[in-house]
């Protein structure tokens, strides 16, 4: 048995290989530069799927925000110390219909990322079931760093004297990579990890 899979594997080498090694092959310069800098690789592959990841996120929040939850725009939090803890972390401008949007958008977009960061960008094979429980830590700290952060990023670029509009969009740039300086480190060594062969 162990000779016919021998046999197999030397015939067609590349049917055991995934999409993304099959793509190196043919891409020889390329796969040269992966091989002698594999860590550089992996961290490209982590923000590309970052950015993939904010496409379904974007989506879902502006289809929630301005259709499933179209009425409720208007409806401001609840004033108790849930939506009070909450909102020290994150604004939301347009009430109760913006905090379920922004959830619901978070939650897919960290589920896109997690999916292809554990398939393509590190080939994890690690226990599936930890690698969920730190990522939802990973999350929860990131959202609250996040909502101390960009108001102070942002406050700071204020006083450059850009202009408003120009201003946020380099304040929510920073504040985006930013936590780029934990997550990548925690999804590398912490979360994706992948097994050492026997």
């Amino acid at each position: 048995m162990s000779d016919a899979n021998t046999t197999l594997t030397n015939e067609n080498p590349a049917a055991q290989l995934d999409a993304q090694d099959r793509f190196l092959l043919k891409h020889p310069k390329l796969k040269a530069f992966t091989d002698a800098h594999p860590e550089i690789y992996k961290i490209v592959k982590f923000f590309i799927a970052g950015g993939i990841s904010n496409v379904p996120e974007i989506l879902v929040y502006l289809l929630f925000l301005n259709v499933v939850f179209a009425s409720l725009q208007s409806t401001p939090l609840p004033d108790n110390g849930f939506f009070e803890f909450i909102g020290r972390f994150v604004t939301f401008e347009k009430g109760i219909a913006d905090m379920y949007a922004y959830m619901i958008s978070t939650a897919v977009g960290y589920a896109v990322a997690y999916v292809l960061n554990r398939k393509i960008s590190f080939k994890s094979d690690a226990n599936i079931a930890l690698s969920t429980f730190l990522y939802v830590l990973m999350v929860i700290f990131t959202i609250g760093a996040n909502g101390v952060i960009g108001p102070v990023i942002t406050a700071a670029v204020g006083k450059v004297g850009l202009p408003a509009t120009l201003t946020e969009i380099i304040g929510k740039f920073l504040a985006m990579a930013v936590p780029g300086l934990w997550t990548y480190p925690c999804n590398r060594f912490l979360i994706h990890r992948h097994k050492k062969e026997v």
